[in-house]
């Protein structure tokens, strides 16, 4: 029994181990590193990817020091299709392409502007149903075509795509992943903010396409459509109310004072206290921010307690205007909740919730907004005049 026991097992065994039998070679994956999203003819849906050239990848290549010229430059390549909708154009795509198509490294979905504006209900339904693209994929509106940003040969990064994921992570501007825009769809206001790409003109000594996407700004929808876009300086402000300062750099002037002060790193901490009173809605926006003064460009002295809390007044008093600014924009001409009000209402009134949550958006522009900042300079730094300024000089301005 043991002599026919042993050759079973061998047996068995080998019939369990199915090897690789369904590996897929990388020399037949095609790697996908962005997807952008345009309108095409017709209206069908113009899709572009950039994918990674295989033969840049050795050590002359993507990861060597081959130069900025131009072939060394070329590390990516672009395909486009369009169809009735992404499906059916990635499907023609994949005709054109001798690999198959590779969505495991792709981290950057773009959307046109005009696109956006029409809806991305559908090209959204595609993207959290498809099994291979990331949910921490980051997701943009482009200024203009979507496909020109991957068309792009960074001087310094491997590709458009890596440029973007890491001015995202810089987190310089508001930042969205594809399940953060999922939750943001979802959620109580069904509002959604994407930041918005534009492309920096190129030098005057660099190649055709030597330059990079940045972002400037922030798109706003609300549901699945773009209705608006803010600045860079009220995107700041939503940043402030959403608590999504990191590190910032804060510059601003003191009264009359000639020159300005520049803080940074500046963080913060903030809490929004939803109250109501009657019928009346009301939101508190309680923020603490703190950071270090890396310049100062006056005559005031740091180091003095009473000049310095007059600077940390400034501070409070800049915080809260790039907040109102927000707020304005958002209650007063866009109309649509960005900050995640109709959460915290919901969260603490339910009942009454129920009772508006259909015509939020006409209920929003009309709650009342208290702003409270409390913020402090923590490291006014070891000179105790102005740009180290003999004591004389500075008396005398």
């Amino acid at each position: 029994m043991k002599r026919i026991g042993k050759p079973a097992v061998a047996v068995l065994l080998l019939i369990l181990l199915g090897g690789c039998w369904d590996r897929t070679e990388l020399n037949d994956l095609a790697v996908v590193t962005a997807l952008a999203l345009d309108m095409g003819e017709n209206n069908q849906i113009r899709t572009t990817i950039q994918v990674i050239i295989p033969q840049n990848q050795g050590a002359g290549g993507m990861m060597g020091g081959g130069g900025t010229g131009g072939g060394a430059a070329r590390r990516t390549t672009i395909r486009s299709e369009q169809g009735s909708n992404i499906a059916d154009a990635l499907s023609k795509l994949q005709r054109k392409m001798p690999r198959k198509l590779f969505w495991g490294q792709c981290k950057i979905f773009v959307f046109s502007e005009t696109l956006a504006k029409a809806g991305i209900r559908e090209q959204f339904d595609f993207l959290v149903r498809h099994p291979q693209p990331r949910e921490r994929a980051y997701m943009f509106v482009s200024k203009g075509l979507a496909a020109e940003a991957l068309e792009l040969f960074p001087p310094i990064e491997r590709s458009s795509a890596e440029v973007m994921r890491k001015l995202s992570d810089l987190q310089i501007g508001i930042r969205v992943t594809l399940e953060q825009l999922s939750q943001m769809l979802k959620g109580e206001a069904r509002s959604a903010m994407l930041p918005l790409i534009y492309i920096l003109p190129k030098a005057v000594s660099a190649e055709p396409y030597q330059t990079i996407p940045y972002i400037f700004g922030t798109a706003i929808f609300k549901k699945d459509k773009m209705v608006g876009e803010i600045s860079e300086k009220v995107t700041r402000g939503v940043m402030w109310i959403k608590n999504e300062i990191k590190e910032y750099t804060v510059t601003y002037k003191i009264g009359k004072e000639e020159g300005f002060v520049s803080l940074k790193p500046v963080k913060a901490r903030v809490r929004m206290i939803p109250e109501m009173d009657g019928n009346q809605w009301r939101m508190t926006i309680k923020v603490y921010t703190e950071g270090d003064l890396v310049q100062n460009g006056t005559v005031l002295d740091p180091m003095d307690p009473n000049l310095l809390k007059s600077m940390e007044e400034s501070f409070a008093n800049d915080v809260a205007e790039r907040i109102r600014l927000a707020l304005r924009e958002a209650q007063e001409r866009l109309k649509v909740d960005m900050f995640g009000f109709a959460t915290e209402y919901y969260r603490k009134y339910p009942k009454q919730w129920e009772a508006v949550k259909d015509h939020w958006d006409d209920t929003f522009p009309d709650v009342k907004v208290k702003v409270e900042v409390e913020a402090h300079i923590l490291r006014p730094g070891l000179i105790n005049t102005p740009g180290g300024m003999p004591e004389e000089e500075v008396t005398k301005q």
